[in-house]
C-alpha cells in the first residue's frame, strides 16, 4: 500500500486533468454582474457546439406547448431566461470535458452532482444567497474525485472498495489510505482555477460536522444539498448512501423541513428536465 500523500503532491498532478474550459470561466466571470445582457452571453455561447445543442434542446422542449421552433441561441436565452442557460452551459461544459478522466462510467457521479447543484440552488434562494454561486459549488463539489483518480488510482480503487465493505463516508477512508480527502482537494483545485474564493471555499467544507465549522454559508448549502440528493435518490449509485446530515448547518441555516418538503416536487421536476437536457 503507498504510504499517505500531501496537498501538495496530489495538487502537483492537477496538470493532468483538462484545463477548465473556456466557456466555463468567461460564464463564472458574469456572475453576479447585473450588466449581462442576452447578446453578451450568446457571443461565448455560440464557440461550443455542445452548449449550443443542449440550450436548443432545451429550449424547444419548453416551446412545444406554443407551437413554435427555436432555431437561434438568442432566442433560446430569452426563452429560457438567463439564469437556465448559464446552469445548462456550466453543466454541459464541465460534463463533456471531464466525463472521460475517470476510469469507469462517470454517469452517476455527474447526476448527483447536477442534483446537489440543484438542490443547493434552491436552498441558497430560500436563504437569499447567491443561487449562481451554489450552482457552480453543488455542481463541482466532488472534483476533487476527480484529481485523486488520476493522481492514484489504484489507491482510489482501494478508497471505494473499503467504503462499499464498511459502509461509511468516504473521506476518513480517503484520509486513511491517500492522507487527504476529495473535499480539501477540491477546494484547493478550484483555487487553482481562480474560482471564486466563497465557491472554493464551500467545495472545501461540504462534509461539514458539528465539530468541523465551514468557512462560509455555501458550505452549509452544499453540504446539505448532498445529503439532500441523497435522500431524494437524485443521480446517486444503486448502492450510495445518506451521508450523516450536520444538525449544526440545519441551525445555521435556519432549515424549516416541512416547508422545504413543499419544494421537493419542484427539485425532482428541475432534475428529471436536467437529465433530459444533458442526455443522460
Amino acid at each position: 500500500m503507498s504510504p499517505p500523500f500531501t496537498i501538495e503532491q496530489v495538487l502537483a498532478r492537477a496538470d493532468a486533468l483538462p484545463a477548465l474550459p473556456q466557456i466555463v470561466s468567461r460564464i463564472l466571470e458574469m456572475l453576479g454582474d447585473d450588466e449581462v445582457n442576452v447578446e453578451s452571453i450568446s457571443t461565448h455561447i455560440v464557440n461550443d457546439p455542445a452548449v449550443v445543442g443542449h440550450i436548443l434542446a432545451a429550449a424547444n422542449a419548453g416551446a412545444l406547448g406554443a407551437g413554435g421552433r427555436v432555431d437561434s441561441v438568442p432566442q433560446a436565452i430569452l426563452l429560457l431566461g438567463i439564469s437556465r442557460v448559464r446552469d445548462i452551459t456550466l453543466a454541459t461544459a464541465i460534463i463533456d470535458r471531464f466525463k472521460s478522466v475517470l476510469p469507469f462510467n462517470a454517469q452517476h457521479l455527474w447526476l448527483h452532482s447536477v442534483g446537489v447543484a440543484i438542490c443547493a440552488q434552491d436552498l441558497a434562494r430560500t436563504a437569499g444567497l447567491d443561487v449562481n454561486a451554489a450552482y457552480t459549488a453543488g455542481l463541482l463539489h466532488d472534483i476533487g474525485q476527480l484529481l485523486l483518480v488520476v493522481f492514484n488510482p489504484d489507491a482510489y480503487a482501494r478508497v471505494l472498495q473499503a467504503r462499499g465493505a464498511r459502509d461509511t463516508d468516504i473521506v476518513p477512508i480517503e484520509r486513511e489510505l491517500i492522507g487527504v480527502d476529495h473535499a480539501h482537494v477540491g477546494g484547493e483545485l478550484a483555487r487553482l482555477w481562480k474560482l471564486p474564493e466563497a465557491v472554493a471555499d464551500a467545495i472545501a467544507g461540504h462534509h461539514v460536522s458539528d465539530q468541523n465549522e465551514p468557512e462560509n454559508e455555501l458550505a452549509d448549502v452544499v453540504h446539505i444539498a448532498e445529503v439532500l440528493s441523497h435522500a431524494l435518490d437524485l443521480g446517486g449509485s444503486e448502492d450510495s448512501r445518506v451521508p450523516e446530515l450536520s444538525n449544526l448547518s440545519c441551525a445555521r441555516m435556519d432549515i424549516d423541513w416541512e416547508r422545504l418538503g413543499e419544494h421537493f416536487p419542484r427539485i425532482e421536476a428541475r432534475f428529471a428536465n436536467a437529465r433530459i437536457t444533458l442526455g443522460f
